[in-house]
């Protein structure tokens, strides 16, 4: 097994980029950034979109729980 992602075929890698992409807005949500996950779920292929969402969603509630602050801001 090879860690090299670049030789991955591409429908492969493009579902990778598209599960980073969605990690990346429940980053930013989580952290009170700026993102617009809308924006960022149009700028995937659109045979990924639904991929998209459902690893967003994943991702949401995978760390509602872990958040290191209250949602007042207080540590």
């Amino acid at each position: 097994m090879s860690f090299n992602l670049a030789t991955l075929p591409q429908a492969q890698m493009d579902r990778i980029n598209v599960d980073l992409a969605a990690s990346g807005v429940s980053y930013k949500e989580r952290y009170h950034m700026p993102v617009i996950a809308e924006q960022v779920e149009r700028e995937q292929p659109e045979a990924l979109r639904g991929y998209f969402r459902e690893r967003l969603q994943y991702y949401r509630t995978l760390t509602l729980p872990t958040l290191p602050y209250d949602m007042d801001g207080h540590r």
